[in-house]
This record gives structure tokens, sequence and C-alpha cells, in this order.
């Protein structure tokens, strides 16, 4: 569709923060880097005279800020270290957007609702990278942010992943709805496993809170509920265990 609004260039970066996070990234000359925060109050240690000298090695822009202002880029003034980068993410990008750019066939997504532990996502993240899916639809409410312990978990992963921003889970499954995506639930109560999936050309795998699972209204807009078989009475398993499965779960 040529007429398809285009995606913001805000939605194709993230920012991250910390001045070992950053350190990292700008030692990683695949990234393409868009610029670097730093505070105006920042002593000249040795951290930040190294996140200067791969700025100006890489010929990154330097922007100077108040740390009230620095601290209002990096929405994390506790952890920051008075250091932000904004790297360029263009598999990141909204739903809504993604979903009119053109017709899709042969995509396999996860869904996540309520997903809040940082290491859980970012080890989701590196499933998807390493596996056939194509992406992560993430609610920007009700789940872990993209921030430097998701960078971290997804061992580099983050970058390299589809990621599909959603206001909430619920809007999520109205866009997907409407785009005839199929939607399958994990959920321990199923009464059919994943080796009975009903596979459609688009299909997305809905992922539940790490302690409650998917509220009532998120399994009732699925078409197929599925569980995982387990043995010797475990109850569940740990959800990026779960998302393991699933995402290699044609390669088994």
């Amino acid at each position: 569709m040529n007429d398809s609004p285009k995606p913001s260039p805000n939605e194709r970066r993230i920012t991250l923060y910390g001045r070992n996070t950053v350190i990292e990234i700008l030692s990683d000359n695949q990234l393409n880097i868009h610029r670097v925060h730093l505070a105006q109050s920042n002593r000249p240690g040795d951290s930040i005279l190294q996140i200067q000298a791969l700025c100006k090695s890489r010929s990154i822009p330097v922007l100077l800020h108040s740390k009230q202002a620095l601290s209002r880029i990096s929405k994390n003034s506790r952890q920051d270290q008075g250091v932000a980068i904004d790297i360029v993410a263009p598999k990141h990008t909204l739903l809504d957007d993604y979903v009119l750019e053109a017709h899709h066939h042969n995509e396999e997504f996860f869904l996540l609702e309520g997903i809040t532990n940082p290491q859980n996502l970012g080890m989701i993240i590196r499933s998807v990278a390493a596996s056939p899916m194509t992406g992560i639809i993430l609610p920007t409410q009700g789940c872990a942010k993209l921030d430097p312990l998701v960078y971290k978990a997804s061992a580099g992963c983050l970058l390299k992943t589809q990621i599909l921003k959603s206001s909430t889970t619920k809007h999520a499954l109205e866009v997907l709805r409407k785009a005839k995506f199929q939607i399958i639930g994990l959920d321990g109560s199923a009464t059919q496993t994943v080796s009975e999936v009903q596979k459609r050309s688009k299909t997305v795998f809905l992922l539940g809170n790490e302690s409650a699972g998917l509220s009532d209204e998120a399994l009732n807009a699925c078409d197929q509920v599925i569980h995982i078989p387990m043995r010797n009475d475990v109850e569940s398993l740990n959800v990026a265990v779960t998302a393991g499965i699933i995402a290699f779960k044609d390669l088994s």
C-alpha cells in the first residue's frame, strides 16, 4: 500500500543509558548510533573519557545537558549515570504501521501480556532473534521497558529482533484480529498441546504474566489455547523457557 503512513523516525530509535552499556554499544561498529547525551555535571573519569573518545573516532554527535534534562531523556535518573545513547533500530516500529505496510504471510509473532521481568523479556528477545519466528509485539503498558537490563539479558539481540510496539495488549489483539492473524494462547489448563497447533499463514502466540498467566480477556480473544506437556508433576515453566520451546517447535 503506497499511501500507508510511515513509522515516525522516533519509533525507529531506542534510547539506553548507563556508562558500561553505552561503552559496549559504542564499541560495536555494526550498530548505527544516532547520538550520545552527557550530563554537564559528569566528572571526566575513565568511562566518560572513553565514551568521548569512541564518539570522536566514529564521528558520533555528543550533546551536553543539565542533569535534569538528561534524566528526561533517559527516563531513569537513578541509574543513567549521566549518560544516554540514541540507537537506530530499523527493526523496531509500531504494530499499527507494520500491518499497513504490506500484505504479510507465513509470519509468527509473540504477543506479550504483563511480562514485567526485564531478564525474561531479554531472554524472549534472544530466543526470537535466533529462531525462525518473525518477531515480538510488545505493549508499552504493562510490560517491562526496553532498558539496559533487557539489552544485557538479550545478549545484544535487542537490535537484531523485529519488535512491534502497541499501547496495550488489548489494542494489539484488536489490530491483529482485523489483520486476520490467528491468536494462540499459552495456558497451563489448556486441553490441547503445542503439537496440536492448527497453523495458518499468520499466527501470534500470546504469552502471559510470569505468575498470573493470561488474563481472562486475553484468553477469550484466542482462537486456540495450548499447553506444553510436562512430566514429574511440574506445574509450569518460566515464561522465557516457554517462549524458547515455542520459537523452535518446528525445528525439533
